[in-house]
């Protein structure tokens, strides 16, 4: 006879275990489905989807995971699969298409390396020199398409001039060289389809990782790194078209449609809208789980490579990182220091002026745009949406630190609430900065509020 009790403890685990496996895709699905005009809304998505990871990961109380029985761990497992299939598929016929990409993320990471290869500086260069006798190179095309690495929305600037009047420092790269120099093989013979290979092979070394640190921090939950594959992957199964009505409205002076994304999204981020954001994440990763098997100096190299590639969000990273239980702070910094300056000095030395203006003042003088809360306020408070922005991350620091466990579960909790809390006051939230957060709140929710069920010695865990 089922008891009342023991009825109410399952279905806490089913609701428990939907929440993670269908409310956070959705969450992330509905971020990308406010875009473009849709910034309050887009912070409301946003601050919903910290509330449910700062909720759904207090250390209060556990329940018991539904996936305990091996038979239901296969299921999950074949579930995972599955997807992880589709996406492959995806990510194959994304590849084989190609076809140009106009992003000022795409563009500029293949014409960076091909200004490398011609001696020219992407940080401060503009393509003056004639085309090459075979026009269909790359280098002819880039310079073809367009002289500037930059170019807004994929078109020149009307009357530009190569640093013209008030230090212009948008003709410039905007990513770090690592970025540059790991594109820079491939797209050269393969141009796009070189751009979305090496982002795809970065993906497959994000999921890896991800299995591992799942498995690192929470090693007594077997289904942990399976769940954490399934809140990564199913954003592709849910039918964003069948939930998410195509609204028209009219925000600061012009009319934006907003429509449900494509089922594949997250796909095409790293396929036709050439988003290069999955390198530094990837590296951060890999940061994190040799930072949890005490190999601080390795961690402090890929934590620094990561910035090389792009300096959020692996600065984020760099906060808390040091802090991590088994860590050596004084190891990791210096080795993360070290390997992100011999990256950057080469063209800091090359080009110091247009270094500083393209990857340190774009980010300080950068305007909003309506994908973001601070286009709806008055420019008299950006300033102190700036101050939330940081006073939240510093207190997420702090709280970090002053956890007395501050291990791995706590390390990616703090991660994942970060960067959702970074993002949603930042002054743009464009829909790349998602692969920061899809697998951090994944790692962050994989394992919590579960854990496996007790030995016969053992109490039994609270069911709360």
């Amino acid at each position: 006879m089922v008891t009342g009790a023991t009825t109410s403890s399952i279905l806490a685990r089913v609701l428990g275990e939907l929440g993670l496996v269908l409310g956070t895709p959705l969450l992330l699905v509905l971020v990308r489905y406010f875009h473009w005009g849709a910034g309050v809304a887009r912070l409301f998505t946003l601050v919903a989807l910290y509330s449910f990871v700062s909720v759904a990961t207090q250390r209060r109380g556990y329940l018991l995971s539904i996936w305990e029985n091996k038979s239901r761990r296969w299921l999950l497992a074949l579930l995972v699969g599955t997807l992880f299939v589709l996406h492959v598929r995806l990510f194959a016929q994304d590849i084989q298409l190609g076809g140009e990409c106009l992003t000022d993320m795409g563009r500029p990471s293949i014409c960076a390396g091909e200004w490398l290869r011609h001696g020219l500086n992407p940080w401060a260069d503009s393509a003056q020199r004639g085309l090459a006798a075979d026009t269909t190179s790359t280098w002819s095309w880039c310079v073809t398409a367009d002289r500037r690495i930059d170019p807004r929305g994929g078109h020149a600037y009307p009357g530009w001039a190569h640093h013209g009047p008030g230090f212009d420092f948008m003709d410039g790269y905007k990513y770090g060289p690592l970025t540059a120099l790991v594109y820079a093989p491939v797209v050269h013979t393969l141009r796009e389809r070189g751009l979305q290979l090496v982002n795809f092979a970065f993906w497959l070394g994000q999921c890896v990782l991800m299995v591992w640190l799942a498995r690192a921090a929470f090693p007594h939950l077997p289904s942990a790194a399976w769940r954490a594959q399934l809140v990564l992957l199913l954003p592709l199964a849910i039918p964003a078209a069948l939930l998410l009505p195509t609204v028209q409205i009219w925000t600061l002076g012009d009319s934006h449609e907003l429509s449900a994304p494509e089922p594949n999204t997250f796909v095409l981020e790293l396929t036709r809208r050439c988003s290069n954001d999955i390198i530094p994440v990837a590296l951060a990763l890999c940061a994190v789980l040799l930072a949890s098997r005490g190999r601080s100096r390795a961690a402090g190299v890929s934590l620094g490579l990561s910035l090389a590639a792009k300096q959020l969000p692996g600065l984020l990273f760099c906060l808390i990182l040091p802090g991590l239980r088994g860590v050596r702070p004084r190891a990791l910094t210096l080795a993360t220091l070290t390997t992100s300056v011999l990256c950057y000095l080469p063209f800091f030395a090359w080009a110091p002026r247009e270094m500083f203006a393209n990857l340190v003042l774009f980010s300080v003088v950068r305007p909003t745009n309506s994908s973001s809360i601070r286009a709806y306020l008055p420019a008299s408070l950006e300033s102190l949406v700036s101050c939330a922005q940081l006073g939240l991350v510093a207190w997420l620091t702090v709280r970090f630190y002053r956890n007395s466990s501050r291990d791995l579960p706590a390390l990616l909790r703090t991660a994942s609430l970060l960067c959702i809390a970074f993002v949603a006051l930042n002054k743009v939230v464009h829909g790349n900065y998602l692969l920061w957060l899809q697998p951090l709140v994944a790692l962050a929710l994989a394992g919590l509020p579960y854990r496996p069920a007790a030995a016969p010695d053992e109490p039994a865990p609270l069911t709360g």
